[in-house]
């Protein structure tokens, strides 16, 4: 549905039998308005897809990529992620970054999950709205976004300031790294604020939970 609701290019709509037609009434009169076509297939059809579909699957043209540059015409929160490497990871935090406001992801073209249909599922549509750049090398990007007034942030379990405490610019760019090696040293040298959240006797959260911390955080800020 989000999909269709978007700018993406869908093929077609393929639709199981035994699904209850009222449940995907919004679906295919998207489909009808943009003469996008669809059919009617057997369950085990769809489930050759080897995906969880629920009763409905649309075949999508892949994901066109922007550029760095673009993203930086925006004013507003850019996300870099680096070394997030489980699809399910990078769909979740796409989720929370949309949902939050932010105006583009930044991916590097190496050691990173890519969006595919399991990223874009986790997302929750969310990936076919939100822009995202694939760039060689992150520490570049890095000083693209200082370059045209971006301040960078890190989450780092080392930061010294606590997520509470830190005042976003406007023009902000948050890095979040993997769970197990966090952001890269290199990386961590060239933010401006490095930041860690506040919690109990536990030390570690999943990289999406504390990336949609983070995002809040901002959002909150700046809505």
């Amino acid at each position: 549905l989000e999909a269709l609701k978007s700018q993406m290019q869908i093929n077609k709509v393929s639709f199981s039998k035994s699904i209850i037609r009222k449940d995907v009434a919004e679906i295919i009169a998207l489909c009808e308005e943009k003469k996008i076509p669809y059919t009617w297939v057997e369950k085990e059809k769809l489930d050759q897809l080897g995906k969880a579909h629920q009763g409905v699957a649309g075949f999508a043209s892949p994901i066109d990529y922007v550029s760095l540059d673009s993203l930086l015409q925006h004013e507003g929160l850019l996300v870099i992620l680096d070394g997030i490497t489980d699809p399910h990871n990078l769909g979740a935090i796409l989720r929370s970054a949309h949902a939050f406001g932010a105006v583009g992801i930044v991916l590097p073209k190496r050691r990173s999950a890519t969006l595919d249909e399991v990223s874009f599922k986790a997302s929750a549509g969310a990936a076919a709205h939100l822009p995202i750049a694939r760039v060689s090398n992150l520490r570049d990007a890095v000083d693209a976004c200082k370059d045209r007034g971006f301040w960078v942030y890190g989450a780092d379990l080392q930061g010294k300031n606590f997520l509470p405490q830190v005042e976003f610019d406007k023009k902000a760019v948050i890095i979040i790294g993997s769970e197990d090696k966090g952001i890269g040293d290199l990386l961590k040298k060239n933010c401006d604020v490095l930041y860690k959240i506040p919690m109990g006797d536990f030390d570690s959260l999943n990289a999406s939970v504390a990336a949609g911390i983070s995002f809040y955080q901002y959002f909150i800020q700046h809505r």
